[in-house]
């Protein structure tokens, strides 16, 4: 009797040791799996900064440009692009790519310059994806619901005129919300990159002093015209400070020989 009672403690033991070993590794692959199912939520942008040397600018930009478009395996996509080759030189490229393709991307785009700044923003858009998926559930159960009503109601002209009103409503709220539904994924599947040049840490040192020089007629002139229409807003109250001060002067000497 004794015997029995004590294997049986020793299962009970055995079991409850068991689920005591499995529940901290259970719980971390919980933690795991809740880390993925909230990552397929998040969109990532980044954001480089590069200083390029003056004369590399026009070629590092092209070279850049031709690596996303040819990049056919990562979907990369040129979403704006902008240079400027006047008194400050600089370019900005932003692109919509892969994950995978980032690194990439981001290397070519400093091979001739200096990576001098880089950062990466993560939104979290599981409430809006989430909210538009049931959204549009929502919206599919009552078109599905209509239909199923236009059917019933084939002899009740005015039936069918309300119902078929809804129903354009509600395909339109589908459509759109089927569109929402896209951009969203495409947010949290693609991620986006700003690049932008700059000409500041590579300039030489004369080219500050270069273009000072080179504006200094036109910086002369915009003085000299400042300069004048300063005078102009000035001379009337000038004027009428002359006239005002003559008066008081008048009436006090005038004071003063009574």
């Amino acid at each position: 009797m004794f015997i029995r009672y004590f294997l049986l403690f020793m299962i009970v033991a055995g079991i409850t040791s068991c689920a005591a070993k499995q529940t901290p590794e259970q719980t971390r692959i919980d933690s795991v799996t809740s880390k993925q199912q909230e990552s397929k939520y998040l969109a990532y942008e980044h954001s480089i900064t590069i200083d390029v040397k003056e004369e590399y600018l026009a070629d590092v930009f092209k070279v850049t440009v031709d690596a996303c478009l040819n990049d056919k395996d990562n979907d990369c996509t040129i979403l704006d692009s902008k240079t400027s080759y006047g008194t400050h030189h600089f370019a900005n490229i932003r692109f919509r790519i892969k994950p995978n393709g980032v690194n990439n991307i981001i290397s070519v785009a400093s091979s001739k310059g200096k990576l001098v700044q880089q950062s990466t923003h993560i939104e979290d858009l599981a409430k809006p994806i989430l909210d538009n998926n049931l959204r549009l559930k929502m919206l599919e159960s009552h078109r599905d619901n209509l239909m199923a009503l236009q059917q019933k109601a084939k002899d009740d002209v005015e039936s069918l005129i309300k119902i078929s009103s809804e129903l354009t409503r509600v395909l339109s709220e589908i459509e759109q919300a089927k569109g929402q539904e896209s951009f969203l994924s495409q947010r949290v599947n693609m991620d986006i990159v700003n690049v932008q040049y700059e000409v500041q840490q590579s300039r030489s040192f004369w080219k500050p002093i270069s273009s000072s020089l080179s504006d200094f007629s036109n910086n002369l002139s915009d003085g000299i015209s400042g300069t004048i229409v300063a005078v102009a807003y000035l001379l009337p109250g000038a004027i009428l400070f002359v006239i005002v001060f003559a008066i008081i002067r008048f009436l006090w000497k005038r004071s003063q020989k009574r």
